[in-house]
């Protein structure tokens, strides 16, 4: 099992659990912000962190990037090499 231990809301704010995550999110679209993101730091049962970043680019497309095998880390989502 992997455990979610932090969920950070449009790179400020560090939440727990996701209902306030979710709440705050929505918070950070009303009043806008360029950092429309996610990511939730994540333990795997071995004891390994990993991370995803759950976001909206600029085509309205939901994308993801991290540091799970098969997604592209932030720099090459950042370059464009995905």
């Amino acid at each position: 099992m992997a455990i979610v231990n932090q969920i950070q809301v449009c790179g400020g704010k560090i939440f727990a659990n996701l209902d306030e995550a979710c709440t705050e999110y929505s918070k950070c679209l009303k009043e806008g912000t360029d950092r429309e993101k996610i990511n939730f730091s994540i333990v795997l049962s071995n004891g390994e962190h990993k991370s995803i970043t759950i976001r909206q680019d600029r085509d309205n497309q939901v994308i993801a990037y991290g540091d799970f095998e098969g997604l592209p880390n932030a720099l090459e989502w950042a370059l464009g090499k995905e």
